[in-house]
């Protein structure tokens, strides 16, 4: 009886995982997102300024201005399925967020890339509804989407330590886009710029106009690929293995 008790427990924690995780990772109304995966030091600054300490499975909420130490990357997943992972140095701010199932009207997505870069996969908001809803916004430009895989890389006079384009220079100051996936649009005070898959972008500030960079000088953003990788819930650092013992 209590071996089949103690199966029943594991194979009801399997399904929990498999099935119930994303669901209960946003039942509050507060928590926009969650962070899928870690590798060094992730800060949040939350609305009322204080700080808190982020690791895996780490709630990400509306207002949250997030800091990647000098060797960390992350990945924020949100709850709209959209995702953002995150190089070193890096600050990105939620400036708004809101996703409701049932009324894609009222979607929207408002970042801001203060400082470093991250690669982005677009999730709902910006897929349905006004696709306008979404945007990634920095000090030389505003990036939107229409379904997308895209890199952001904002540089100014930090990015030494980022890999070389393939001309075998390092990024210049300011705004590097690449799109792996879909289409992006650019835009600031001199206009607005188209990008598709495959294409590299660069802005200088925002009072010059965005333009198209050959692939041999385009500059990608690089995420490490085990950031991609999901991390078992079981063997998280926040609380050990959640599933019964034998």
């Amino acid at each position: 009886m209590k071996q089949s008790i103690s199966k029943f427990g594991q194979l009801a924690c399997f399904m929990w995982l498999c099935l119930g995780m994303a669901a209960g990772a946003f039942a509050a109304t507060a928590d926009i997102g969650v962070v899928m995966n870690v590798e060094g030091d992730l800060t949040a600054k939350g609305v009322d300024g204080a700080l808190r300490k982020l690791s895996t499975w780490g709630k990400v909420h509306a207002g949250d201005t997030l800091f990647t130490g000098r060797d960390t990357y992350a990945r924020v997943k949100f709850s709209d399925g959209g995702q953002i992972s995150l190089r070193p140095s890096t600050q990105f701010q939620i400036e708004g967020y809101h996703h409701d199932e049932q009324k894609p009207a009222e979607d929207a997505a408002r970042f801001n890339l203060l400082k470093g870069g991250l690669r982005a996969v677009s999730g709902l908001i910006g897929k349905r509804g006004d696709p306008d809803s979404y945007s990634v916004k920095t000090r030389t430009a505003t990036v939107g989407i229409r379904g997308t895989k895209y890199g952001v890389l904002f540089c100014q006079g930090d990015c030494a330590d980022h890999p070389m384009s393939p001309d075998g220079n390092l990024p210049a100051d300011g705004l590097h886009l690449d799109v792996l996936e879909g289409t992006i649009i650019v835009k600031n005070s001199i206009g607005a710029q188209l990008f598709n898959a495959g294409q590299f972008g660069f802005v200088r500030d925002i009072n010059t106009p965005t333009v198209v960079v050959p692939k041999e000088r385009g500059v990608t953003v690089h995420i490490p690929a085990s950031v991609a990788i999901d991390k078992s819930r079981g063997n998280n650092s926040d609380g050990g293995n959640i599933c019964p013992a034998d």
